[in-house]
């Protein structure tokens, strides 16, 4: 297998994610955090919401896929720009 094959895993993972909309003109941006909540309630993984950010557990792909919807989602007109932090913690 090359370093560029994918090797998959359907264990069970923990991720730790923070997203953070940035370069708002007006910082009240509770519509697109909500929408943020609104695709967690609807996921069906398991999820804890910490002061420092929300701790979900699943596969290695649904962490993934989960994690780029939750970027995604907070882009709207008003948020040009988003940061968002993500730890993995996969034992196999």
């Amino acid at each position: 297998m090359s370093e560029c094959s994918e090797a998959r895993s359907n264990g069970k993972a923990r991720m730790e994610i923070a997203v953070y909309p940035l370069g708002t003109d007006n910082p009240i941006i509770s519509r697109e955090v909500s929408a943020i909540f609104d695709v967690l309630e609807n996921c069906g993984l398991s999820y804890d919401i910490t002061v420092m950010g929300t701790i979900i557990e699943g596969t290695p792909d649904e962490l993934f896929a989960l994690a780029r919807k939750l970027h995604d989602i907070v882009f709207s007109e008003k948020v040009k720009r988003v940061v968002t932090i993500i730890k993995i913690d996969e034992r196999r």
